[in-house]
């Protein structure tokens, strides 16, 4: 004989599920608080791991921008900064009558100062600035990153490496003779290439040839030595050098030539006697 169990009443199923909700944690709120559980575990082993290199990333960051920072504030510096030049030294030396001696220039070059002369150089690695009142005998060391000019009232010569001579007396044309090398004359209209054995007569506005075939004058400390000189020449020379000036019976100065050594011991008589002499014309010494 078969059992039959009746179909349970709506009221005792409900029955029987309150019941169970009662011991029953609803499964959201129990998601939740195992998420939150996972979380706050993943969080502690992310700082564990990332929070040093978080840290070192940052960290370069922000050396990062204060080099760039502290490069635009430096070339904001630079660029704003008034431009400055380099000090040049200027330098004068001197001679007095009848004393003459070679100066030895910054960069090896030489300049034998006759008396009564007197050059202001000025140096540096680009220029090599020279200016002169009187005679002087140049030994130019070359360097061709700085030309070596000198520079007269009416004239200016320009060379990078050569010897030459230039006489700049005052009231007379500024001559010039190469001695070896190459030179540049120049005036206010003009300017010419002189090669050795060269020479050219400088005013303000005209240049003209010098018509010697080799250099008129050679300076010493003790004498000065005169090859074919015009005697207008030699009696120019011994007025600035000298302090001695003269009369010549003969007017054209031009003409007559001297050969010869002069030395600064001699007296303006015995200079006189020796070119009238020399030359078979009257000079005489103005007293």
């Amino acid at each position: 004989m078969k059992t039959h169990n009746p179909e349970p009443r709506p009221q005792d199923e409900f029955s029987d599920i309150w019941d169970l909700a009662k011991k029953y944690t609803p499964s959201e709120s129990a998601q939740n608080d195992l998420a939150w559980q996972k979380f706050e575990a993943t969080l502690k082993q992310e700082k564990k791991i990332l929070k040093p290199a978080t840290l070192s990333i940052a960290y370069r960051r922000i050396l990062s921008y204060a080099a760039v920072i502290a490069l635009l504030v430096l070339s904001g510096y630079m660029y704003f900064q008034p431009e400055t030049t380099a000090q040049i030294a200027q330098t004068t030396e001197t001679t007095t009558s009848k004393q003459a001696r070679e100066i030895t220039l910054p960069d090896g070059s030489t300049a034998m100062l006759a008396a009564n002369s007197e050059i202001t150089y000025r140096f540096s690695e680009s220029q090599r600035q020279i200016e002169l009142k009187g005679h002087a005998r140049f030994e130019v060391a070359r360097n061709e990153k700085a030309p070596f000019t000198v520079q007269t009232p009416t004239t200016q010569i320009t060379v990078l490496g050569t010897g030459f001579d230039v006489h700049a007396y005052p009231n007379s044309p500024v001559k010039v003779f190469v001695n070896h090398g190459k030179v540049k004359v120049e005036n206010a209209k003009q300017e010419i290439i002189l090669t050795k054995n060269q020479g050219v007569l400088s005013s303000e506005n005209e240049l003209t040839s010098w018509n010697q075939n080799q250099n008129p004058l050679i300076v010493n400390s003790e004498y000065l030595k005169f090859d074919n000189a015009p005697l207008a020449f030699v009696l120019e020379t011994l007025k600035y050098s000298n302090d001695m000036q003269f009369t010549v019976s003969q007017s054209n100065l031009n003409q007559p030539h001297f050969t010869g050594t002069l030395t600064f011991k001699q007296n303006a008589d015995q200079i006189a006697a020796l070119l009238s002499a020399a030359l078979n014309i009257e000079i005489k010494p103005i007293k």
